[in-house]
């Protein structure tokens, strides 16, 4: 049996098709109703929503009925009086003016001036966290000072030996005048552009050439120029920034270069600095595991990782290597904080399993399990 076909083949004679303009003027229609209806609906939902006022006294007065009423004892019917729901919705009008008055006095303020507000208040609280764990640095214990044998003050016997070592003195002298000459308290010097730089690596401290180059310069015998450094460091050397800085770097490059130039020439300046900026590294410690993190910012004390470390992980070339310094720090300031935090490192490392007898690269801080 033939199916019959959805269109036909044929034209029908005589027959008057759809103008175009007719479905035109159909929709145009249809979504003037649409709108129409759509503004209906919001202006009458204007005029027909309650009055909040009243809605709010309301609430607030069931509110504080219902906690009268589920009190108990002799006073609990003097508590639920009529008297007492107006003294209750009295304060909570007063307390809503009195916020009316504080954001329109906020809002009279330029904008430069509600910055400066809200930087005062976060600079308060940071102040505050901060300073329940930072110690006065300038209030050290008494440390007894020996002098260490041999760094300074002897001559090679051998005379090649003896004019290579003038050699190396020139060659260190070249490169720190070059470093003073163009890039003087900045971190690093670029030697072909002649510029200073300074890493990320140390968020916005500076002078990292200069405190890395301490030893180096006393023990070379190079007293004026360590003396022009001793200077600039005290003078300069602030770590009281609000940056994100590596906890690794900072650690063998500040706290190392200071430990090492207390220790050969005995000025405090370098013990106090060291103290300061080894203070400001704790927070880093606090994880779960006590592992820290890679980064830490110097003055909110906030930690994280790098994000390419396996998920998040710290790095066990990193965390592995403060054990020298931190021992020195509780050492030099009577404060066992220090060597605490880098002893308990080696207990968890101690506790884990080690695949093959091997320590992995990465370590979460969290989990204390060992990254990929």
């Amino acid at each position: 049996m033939p199916v019959a076909t959805l269109l036909p083949f044929t034209a029908t004679p005589n027959r008057k098709s759809a103008s175009p303009t007719s479905f035109r003027l159909t929709e145009k229609f249809i979504l003037l109703l649409v709108f129409s209806a759509f503004i209906t609906l919001c202006f009458g939902a204007i005029f027909f929503l309650p009055d909040s006022s009243k809605l709010l006294s309301g609430v607030f007065f069931h509110s504080s009925a219902v906690e009268t009423n589920t009190r108990t004892g002799p006073d609990s019917s003097d508590l639920g009086s009529a008297g007492n729901d107006d003294r209750v919705l009295a304060k909570i009008r007063k307390d809503h003016e009195k916020a009316l008055l504080e954001a329109k006095d906020t809002l009279q303020k330029r904008p430069d001036e509600i910055k400066q507000d809200i930087l005062s208040e976060k600079e308060k609280v940071a102040k505050e966290s901060m300073g329940q764990g930072v110690k006065d640095v300038n209030n050290l214990p008494f440390v007894e000072y020996h002098r260490p044998r041999g760094a300074t003050g002897h001559e090679p016997l051998d005379p090649e030996t003896r004019e290579r070592r003038t050699k190396i003195k020139e060659m260190m002298k070249h490169a720190w005048d070059s470093y003073r000459r163009y890039a003087w308290g900045s971190n690093e010097l670029r030697p072909v552009s002649k510029q200073g730089h300074s890493s990320n690596l140390f968020g916005s401290i500076k002078g990292a050439t200069i405190v890395d180059a301490l030893d180096t310069l006393y023990i070379m015998e190079m007293f004026e120029e360590f003396d022009a450094a001793t200077d600039w460091v005290e003078k300069n050397l602030d770590f009281n920034v609000n940056a994100e800085v590596s906890v690794f770097e900072v650690n063998i490059r500040f706290v190392g270069g200071l430990l090492s130039a207390y220790y050969l020439s005995g000025k405090e300046v370098f013990r106090r600095k060291a103290v300061e900026l080894g203070e400001k590294l704790l927070p880093a410690f606090k994880t779960p595991t006590g592992i820290p993190w890679a980064l830490v910012n110097l003055k909110s004390g906030i930690g994280r990782n790098w994000p390419w470390a396996s998920g998040g992980s710290s790095i066990l070339a990193e965390y592995g290597t403060l054990h020298l310094e931190f021992m020195h720090l509780s050492k030099l300031s009577g404060n066992p904080e220090f060597a605490q935090k880098v002893m308990n490192i080696r207990k968890v490392l101690n506790r884990l399993d080690k695949p093959q007898g091997l320590y992995p690269n990465y370590l979460n801080p969290n989990s204390g399990q060992w990254g990929q």
